[in-house]
């Protein structure tokens, strides 16, 4: 028999291929007038859809990459017969973001000053000549936003996690500065409200062909059938170059998995049975544990070992194969 880990790491499910990070972020911006993103993702692949007409990407950020601070308020009810809040309620849940860009381009430019991003009014093209006046009284127009990181499986395929915030506006600016030491940055804060046509103040995803991957595959179902009425004997299944211990022709579901969990390739977990008794019903064999998921190779059996009835047969069968 192999080691058995430890039942706690069974139940505990630790899996590395879902730590991840955003390697790269990218944020676009659009004014009120350009439609939401409703699909960002192709339903089938999961690969990433082109946007809808109006959003303009910020371009590089600072090493601090993008910050999604949650102010959450709680009010709270006391009662002089407890110590602790006898009752507490969401008060207010305030989303935001934040980050610094880096390229001086017309989005950068048009967030900060609260110029529209679209229209006879946006900044002309980069190398036109660029002109703005500071407005007595600040304009500080609603603007959708849309962040998207990324990430990369084994194989190199995308994962992709995203925000949209269908209503958002500015809510906090740093300071610009210009220095010999840095490039000029214009961080800004933006605060998520509720799009009342979309129905939320962030819409999230989790999605692309790396995630896709990750989708736990079918566990294998094999079938294992006694005809020819047998009326005694025994048999034996050999599952990848292992066999059995005899198997009774009236064997029960427990008695093939017991005599399964014997071979030193198959531990505890590894398959469940159901079905049965023989001769008379089929038993069938679920591979899970250490071959979940997986295209296993179909068991084999030894029939010679059965007397009585009308050449009494051993026949094993997959009903459903293992894999994607």
């Amino acid at each position: 028999m192999e080691w058995h880990m430890p039942v706690f790491d069974d139940i505990a499910e630790f899996r590395n291929e879902l730590i991840r990070k955003q390697l790269s972020q990218a944020v676009f911006a659009a004014d009120m007038s350009a439609a939401p993103v409703d699909d960002l993702f192709d339903p089938s692949t999961g690969e990433l859809m082109a946007l809808p007409a109006g959003y303009v990407a910020v371009g590089y950020t600072t090493d601090d990459g993008l910050t999604f601070p949650s102010d959450l308020s709680m009010a709270d009810t006391t009662s002089s017969q407890s110590t602790e809040p006898t009752r507490s309620d969401v008060e207010s849940d305030v989303l935001t973001a934040q980050y610094a860009p880096q390229e001086t381009n017309a989005a950068t430019v048009a967030l900060y000053e609260g110029l529209p991003l679209s229209g006879a009014d946006a900044l002309p093209a980069i190398g036109q000549q660029w002109t703005w006046d500071r407005p007595k009284t600040p304009k500080n127009p609603y603007r959708r936003l849309l962040f998207i990181g990324v990430d990369f499986d084994d194989e190199g395929a995308e994962i992709y996690v995203a925000k949209f915030f269908p209503r958002a506006r500015l809510g906090d600016k740093d300071d610009e500065q210009w220095a010999r030491s840095t490039e000029t940055q214009r961080p800004v804060t933006f605060t998520a409200y509720r799009d009342s046509t979309v129905g939320t103040s962030c819409r999230n995803w989790v999605d692309g062909p790396g995630w896709r991957a990750l989708a736990p595959g079918t566990n294998e179902v094999q079938s294992v059938a006694i005809t020819g009425g047998p009326t005694g004997g025994t048999y034996t299944l050999t599952f990848s170059g292992q066999t059995t211990a005899a198997i009774s022709f009236d064997a029960t579901a427990a008695d093939v998995q017991t005599a399964l969990e014997g071979l030193s390739n198959i531990t505890t977990g590894d398959v469940t049975c159901a079905g049965g008794p023989h001769p008379g019903s089929a038993i069938t064999v679920t591979f899970g544990g250490q071959y979940a998921g997986q295209d296993v190779a179909q068991m084999t059996a030894d029939d010679t070992g059965l007397t009585g009835g009308t050449t009494p047969t051993v026949t094993v069968s997959t009903v459903t194969p293992g894999g994607a």
